[in-house]
C-alpha cells in the first residue's frame, strides 16, 4: 500500500475521517456514541467502495483495521474497536475497567491482655491524629472558599480562546464567508464536561481582492445545542443568509448585519446534496484547445489505459486523485463521434517536467479547465513533493508547457477541504501540514488567477 495515514477533524460532536495512501484516499465521518460506545465511524459500505474506490476494494479489511487502529492511537488510547466490514462501520468502545484491590489479611489476635491494651491505645492515637488532619483540611478549604469570594469570580475565570470555523466556507462573487465560534469567558468546569460554557458566534467575510477581512458579531452566550446546526444558507444579491439559532443576514456591501425588521424568507438555491462538493469536483485531466488537439496531464500508467491511442476522450474529463507523477502531453484526435467522443491517434510529451498528483483547475464538474488569456493558458494544482507530506501548489502554464508563475499555498495537499473557484481568483481551504502534538492551523488562501498574487488568512481569530 505504500505510505498511509489517517487524518481526523472535529466540528462540534462530529467530524471527518480521511484515509490516504499512494493510490488514493477515502473520506468518512464520525460522531460521538452513547453508553459504552465512545465513537461511531463510517468509512462507506462495500457497494460504495465498489463504485467510488475500486482501487481499495481488495484491501478493504486491512484498510478498515488500519483506520480503527489509528483512531484509537490518535484519539482514544485504551479503547477497543469493532469493525463491520460489510457496512464499513467502526465502533470504538471504552476499555474494560481493571481495578485491582489488595486484600488485607486479618491480623493475629493479641496473645495477652497487655498486648490488647497496647493495641487499643495505638488505635486511639491514630484516630485522634486522623481527626486532627481532617480538621486542618476542612479549615483550609473554608479559607480557600472565603478567599475566592473575597477576590471575586474573575480570579478563576477562563478567558476565551481563539475562534474556530463552523462548517464549510461559502463563496460569493467577491467574498469568502465562514462562521466562527469561540468559547465565552467562564469559571473552570470541575467535571470537565463543559456543560455550563457558552459560545460566541461571528461571521468572517474575506474579500477575494486581497483587502482586509471583516468580522461581524452575530451573538454571545449560545449553548452548544443552539448552534449545533449553524450554517451559511447562501447569498441573494448583496445579502448573505445564515442560520445561527434562527435566520439572519449580512449586507455584503456595507459589511453589517441586517436589522431584525429586514429578515425575510431567503430565495437562495438549494443544493440537491447535503454535502458540499469536494475538491475533486474542480480538477480536470485535460481539454481540447483546438480541433483535433488534446492538452492533458497524465502519468505513464494512464497513457497505457485511459489515454492510450485508440481510446476516446470528451471535452469534459475529470482527473483521478492518484499519487502519481504526471507530465504535460499533447495529443492528436480524430473528428468527434456523435459530436462528443474523440479518438486519440497519438500522444506526445510537451516537456520532461513532472508534477506530482497534478490536475487543471476548473469552475465546476461540468466544465473544461478555466482558460486564461495574455497568453493563452490554464491553472494547474499539484503537490510540492511525493508522499503524504506535500503542500498544494498552484501554477499558471501556457500551451507550450511554460510555467509563468507558481505559488505554494502552505496547505497540506491531502488535508485540502475545499476549492472555491471564481473567474478572477481561486480560494483554497484547508490546514497546514501536521506538527506532532499540535492542532494544524486552518487557512483560507486566495490566489489571483492572472498574476498569482496570494493572500493567506488564518481561521484562528
Amino acid at each position: 500500500m505504500g505510505e498511509r495515514k489517517v487524518s481526523i477533524t472535529q466540528e462540534g460532536r462530529s467530524g471527518s475521517v480521511t484515509y490516504a495512501e499512494d493510490d488514493g484516499r477515502i473520506n468518512g465521518w464520525w460522531e460521538f456514541g452513547g453508553g459504552d460506545a465512545v465513537t461511531l465511524i463510517s468509512m462507506g459500505s462495500r457497494e460504495e467502495w465498489r463504485t467510488g474506490h475500486a482501487w481499495a476494494l481488495g484491501q478493504r479489511a486491512a484498510i478498515l483495521s488500519f483506520v480503527a487502529g489509528e483512531v484509537i492511537r490518535q484519539q482514544a488510547p485504551g479503547c477497543r474497536a469493532e469493525v463491520d466490514e460489510e457496512s464499513g462501520l467502526i465502533t470504538v468502545y471504552q476499555g474494560p475497567a481493571q481495578a485491582e484491590r489488595k486484600a488485607i489479611a486479618p491480623g493475629t489476635a493479641p496473645a495477652s491482655p497487655a498486648a490488647r491494651k497496647a493495641e487499643a491505645a495505638a488505635f486511639v492515637r491514630r484516630f485522634t491524629k486522623i481527626k486532627a488532619m481532617f480538621g486542618v483540611v476542612v479549615l483550609a478549604a473554608a479559607l480557600l472558599v472565603g478567599a475566592v469570594y473575597w477576590l471575586g469570580k474573575k480570579v478563576l475565570t477562563v478567558a476565551s480562546a481563539s475562534s474556530m470555523p463552523i462548517g464549510e466556507c461559502f463563496r460569493t462573487d467577491h467574498h469568502i464567508a465562514t462562521l466562527l465560534q469561540s468559547t465565552d469567558p467562564h469559571l473552570p468546569e470541575i467535571t470537565g464536561r463543559g456543560a455550563k460554557t457558552t459560545t460566541t458566534v461571528s461571521l468572517l467575510l474575506i474579500p477575494t481582492d486581497g483587502s482586509a477581512p471583516h468580522q461581524l458579531l452575530i451573538g454571545e452566550g449560545f449553548r452548544s445545542e443552539q448552534i449545533r446546526m449553524a450554517r451559511i444558507l447562501g447569498n441573494e444579491g448583496r445579502v448573505l443568509w445564515f442560520d445561527v439559532n434562527g435566520l439572519g443576514g449580512a449586507d455584503l456591501e456595507r459589511h453589517v448585519l441586517l436589522d431584525p425588521s429586514e429578515i425575510r424568507d431567503p430565495q437562495v438555491p438549494r443544493s440537491g446534496s447535503p454535502f458540499p462538493p469536494g475538491p475533486d469536483n474542480y480538477l480536470s485531466a485535460g481539454f481540447i484547445p483546438a480541433d483535433g488537439l488534446w492538452f492533458g496531464l497524465h502519468a505513464a500508467e494512464e497513457l497505457q489505459v485511459e489515454f492510450a491511442p485508440g481510446k476516446f476522450v470528451r471535452k469534459v474529463v475529470s482527473q483521478e486523485d492518484r499519487r502519481r507523477m504526471r507530465r504535460l502531453y499533447r495529443g492528436m484526435l480524430e473528428a468527434p463521434v456523435d459530436g462528443k467522443y474523440h479518438r486519440i491517434t497519438a500522444m506526445e510529451p510537451v516537456s520532461d517536467a513532472e508534477f506530482f498528483n497534478a490536475a487543471f483547475l476548473r469552475l465546476d464538474d461540468r466544465s473544461e479547465p478555466l482558460r486564461l488569456s495574455g497568453p493563452d493558458g490554464v491553472l494547474m494544482l499539484h503537490t510540492s513533493e511525493p508522499g503524504l507530506k506535500g503542500t498544494a501548489i498552484v501554477s499558471r502554464m501556457d500551451l507550450s508547457g511554460k510555467t509563468l508563475w507558481s505559488v505554494n499555498t502552505a496547505i497540506d495537499r491531502f488535508n485540502l477541504k475545499q476549492i472555491l473557484p471564481g473567474p478572477d481568483a481561486f480560494a483554497f481551504v484547508g490546514a497546514r501540514l501536521p506538527v506532532p502534538g499540535k492542532v494544524s492551523e486552518p487557512l483560507v488562501v486566495v490566489v489571483e488567477n492572472a498574476t498569482g498574487k496570494t493572500t493567506t488568512h488564518s481561521l484562528w481569530r
